[in-house]
């Protein structure tokens, strides 16, 4: 489904259910998959009706995958819905296309309640580092989903994901990783494109709190200017960096 958006965040871990710490070893599954849909501009309420008719029937034919929604908050492409489901590997991806084309009843219903409602698709594969990640499936429930996007640079990955293991690790074995600070990190398959997700229960939570992570990490570092060099090598192949916050639709989404 061809369509670039040029505000999209979809890389946002919006959905996760963890039993354990998260470790190497321990890890989940560790792809996501997302479509954003922009509804025709005098169809909405026609969109909407259709595609929360559509993932009521999906969650009555037992879709093996839970799909939830989510709606923007900043900029001016509000109108974007984004569907995804988490979390599984490649194998998974086989046997889900087997089940759709078993259910082919689901495509049809998509393509005539929801499909000519639409004006533009997008489709999205990421990748999960859970080693660099925080969370645990008994935190929350999460409302919002606050999504920092890094466009790379061509052949600056690798000082990337040197500088975010780092930080990441240090964060990790040095106190910051509790239930107060959740994140996520992950990568677009098939693009330059690395993101890190906070989510927050509600509006509150995201009132700065005492510390913060750049003063937590000049601590540990020893140093500002320690800590400000690290994130220089975060940062010097980057392209470009966005913000987005998303909201977790519960009316559009599947019941689980």
């Amino acid at each position: 489904m061809p369509q670039s958006i040029r505000s999209m965040f979809v890389f946002a871990v919006l959905s996760v259910f963890l039993a354990a710490p998260l470790a190497a070893q321990d890890a989940p599954h560790r792809l996501s998959e997302m479509w954003t849909m922009v509804p025709k501009a005098d169809q909405s309420k026609d969109f909407y009706d259709g595609l929360k008719a559509h993932m009521e029937m999906r969650a009555e034919l037992g879709d093996p995958r839970t799909w939830d929604a989510y709606t923007p908050m900043l900029g001016d492409e509000l109108n974007i819905v984004g569907v995804r489901s988490c979390c599984f590997n490649w194998a998974d991806m086989d046997a889900y296309r087997k089940w759709s084309e078993e259910n082919s009843a689901v495509n049809d219903h998509f393509q005539s309640h929801v499909a000519p409602h639409v004006e533009s698709y997008a489709h999205y594969i990421d990748e999960i580092s859970w080693v660099n990640s925080n969370w645990k499936s008994d935190w929350g429930p999460y409302r919002f989903f606050g999504a920092t996007q890094f466009k790379l640079k061509p052949g600056h990955a690798g000082t990337f994901d040197a500088a975010r293991d780092k930080i990441s690790q240090i964060a990790i074995n040095q106190g910051w990783a509790t239930e107060e600070h959740p994140w996520i990190w992950s990568r677009q398959v098939g693009s330059l494109t690395e993101s890190i997700v906070v989510p927050y229960r509600n509006f509150a939570d995201m009132e700065p709190g005492e510390q913060n992570f750049f003063d937590f990490l000049s601590n540990v570092l020893g140093s500002d200017e320690a800590a400000d060099a690290l994130f220089k090598d975060l940062t010097s192949g980057v392209e470009e960096q966005s913000y987005q916050i998303w909201e977790l639709n519960e009316n559009l989404s599947m019941d689980r």
